[in-house]
């Protein structure tokens, strides 16, 4: 689900660290105005995080060209903190919780990001702690081959070599040897499982003893979910209409966000994006019919 989100993510950070310059930064911080300028500051640092579409540590040469370029320390800061609210992470939470939640979320975030800035800030100020030297040099602007660059390579055809991986677990024996908790929806390798039980003459997993209170409390409720579908010849396979086909995320029917039926299967879904993946192209996501 990050394929898209990483690839525009590198692209745009790297454009905004070379092309844009130092200039332009400048202009969005105000300066020289105490403590409305540490105000100002935190609540643009979050901003720029989002539409920048930087997560994780990428945000970090990104701070430094910031902070060259005259944002506040609480400022920089909060642009930290704010990688939670970048653009992948926003599109992944409209996913799993659709827009409204989402919102909710992103606004929550956001005012506790640019409130730790501005905290962080008056903590080091306090103790004499804040850098002065604005003069750092984040990124070039020419290709060159050193250490950094040998090691990208490196970890471009590692990441290629998993992903090979992951699209041809089957040629492996991937999978086996592992179950899914039918209260959560985890995988969980069967031989360390830190719980288990017997219904009805199956063996059912558990990731954790809460996800067996909660199973033993109600089995009927989440027992479906590991059933044999009628005509599969494989014992313990899970019913496919309790698991999100899109994500592979164990979905209550009750509670499901959505639900669409395809050939003679109803399948449900945890948030509007998984649904509306599904009917782009159900075929993706539904399994082939034997013969």
């Amino acid at each position: 689900m990050l394929r898209k989100e990483l690839v525009i993510g590198y692209t745009v950070a790297g454009m905004l660290a070379v092309l844009v310059p130092t200039h332009f930064w400048n202009s969005l911080f105000i300066s020289g105005h105490g403590f409305w300028t540490s105000l100002e500051n935190v609540l643009v640092g979050p901003i720029i995080a989002v539409i920048s579409w930087v997560c994780s540590v990428g945000n970090i040469p990104l701070a430094l060209v910031l902070w060259s370029g005259g944002i506040s320390f609480g400022g920089v800061i909060a642009f930290i903190f704010a990688d939670l609210i970048a653009m992948p992470l926003i599109l992944i939470y409209r996913r799993f919780y659709g827009w409204k939640l989402t919102l909710r979320i992103v606004v929550l975030f956001y005012v506790v990001m640019a409130s730790g800035g501005l905290i962080t800030e008056g903590i080091f100020w306090v103790f004499g702690a804040i850098p002065t030297n604005r003069h750092v040099a984040a990124l070039t602007a020419h290709f060159e081959w050193n250490y950094t660059t040998y090691l990208n390579f490196l970890f471009i055809g590692v990441a290629v070599a998993v992903w090979w991986l992951a699209k041809n677990k089957e040629r492996f024996g991937g999978g086996q040897g592992y179950a899914l908790d039918p209260v959560c929806g985890m995988q969980v390798e069967t031989a360390r499982a830190p719980a288990s039980t017997m219904d009805q003459g199956q063996k059912m997993y558990f990731c954790a003893d809460r996800c067996l209170d909660r199973f033993t409390a109600d089995p009927e409720r989440f027992a479906s979910r590991m059933a044999v579908p009628e005509g599969s010849n494989t014992p313990g396979a899970e019913d496919r209409s309790h698991v999100d086909p899109v994500c592979g995320m164990a979905v209550d029917p009750e509670s499901a966000a959505a639900d669409r039926v395809s050939g003679a299967t109803r399948y449900y879904f945890c948030g509007p994006g998984c649904a509306s993946a599904f009917d782009a192209e159900p075929s993706r996501f539904t399994p082939s019919s034997s013969t």
